[in-house]
């Protein structure tokens, strides 16, 4: 009987191995979007405030941008490269990303790069300003298309700071995100920023937020932002400095290139 019984056990075995057993799976293809990481109580960066807002920590971290002929806008929308490659062929030397994108792969709104029109100008609530470099490197964030020929131009929004006054913000279906913008200061120099949960880089404050929290950065910090405009954030975002990098997750749109 026991016999047997060891027979009918290994005869199970081996129909159990040809029933589940069969060829390997082939690995799954990466895509072009890097790997999530979260940073968990990393050191901050130079060049950064940790903050606490509405019972939330948060840091911000800015880059400075002094000689503007320096700056460029990469389209991006179809080539669909990552930061990191414009660092690493040495294309760009620190790099943000830029505005939004539609799901065709084409700008929301006015979109110049390098004074030439990839697309004209869309009325958009949301989408309230414009970044704007002319052909003498001369920085300004207007509320309506820039007139005359410019080299850099992007449509984008929402307007945050106005003449150094911060805005109220009412945004439908706000949600915590890492936020990206930029700004111009009294002295025509133009400052990016990442505002971002230490302990977690893809999260952040809601959008509404941003304005009350650069005004806590003008007042820690002594950077005076005159004007200061919303970019495109949360997974869709890239901030790399030469001591500090926050990495996309999704394709970026467009890049502020610094060379």
């Amino acid at each position: 009987m026991k016999i047997f019984l060891i027979s009918i056990g290994l005869i199970s075995l081996v129909v159990a191995y040809l029933a589940f057993s069969g060829p390997v799976p082939s690995p799954i293809k990466p895509t072009l979007s890097p790997t999530p990481i979260i940073s968990l109580s990393i050191a901050p960066p130079l060049q950064s405030i940790d903050f606490n807002h509405n019972g939330k920590t948060y840091r911000i971290a800015w880059l400075a941008i002094r000689d503007l002929t320096s700056l460029s806008l990469i389209p991006n929308f179809t080539q669909k490269r990552t930061a990191q490659s414009l660092i690493d062929t040495k294309e760009c030397r620190e790099m943000v990303s830029g505005g939004f994108y539609t799901t065709d792969d084409e700008p929301t709104g006015l979109f110049i790069s390098q004074g030439t029109t990839i697309r004209k100008a869309i009325p958009n609530a949301l989408l309230n300003g414009y970044f704007v470099i002319n052909e003498d490197s001369v920085v300004s964030i207007l509320q309506s298309p820039p007139d005359g020929s410019v080299r850099i131009a992007l449509q984008t929004g929402p307007m945050l700071i106005q003449h150094g006054i911060p805005l109220n913000l009412s945004i439908r279906d706000d949600e915590f995100a890492r936020r990206i913008g930029v700004g111009m200061t009294t002295k025509s120099n133009v400052i990016f920023w990442a505002i971002y949960d230490p302990d977690n880089t893809g999260s952040g404050p809601k959008l509404s937020e941003v304005p009350q929290i650069l005004k806590k950065f003008i007042s820690l910090s002594g950077v005076n932002l005159l004007d200061a405009i919303n970019l495109d954030g949360g997974s869709a975002s890239a901030f790399i400095r030469d001591d500090f990098s926050l990495q996309e997750l999704t394709n970026v749109g467009s890049f502020f290139c610094i060379r």
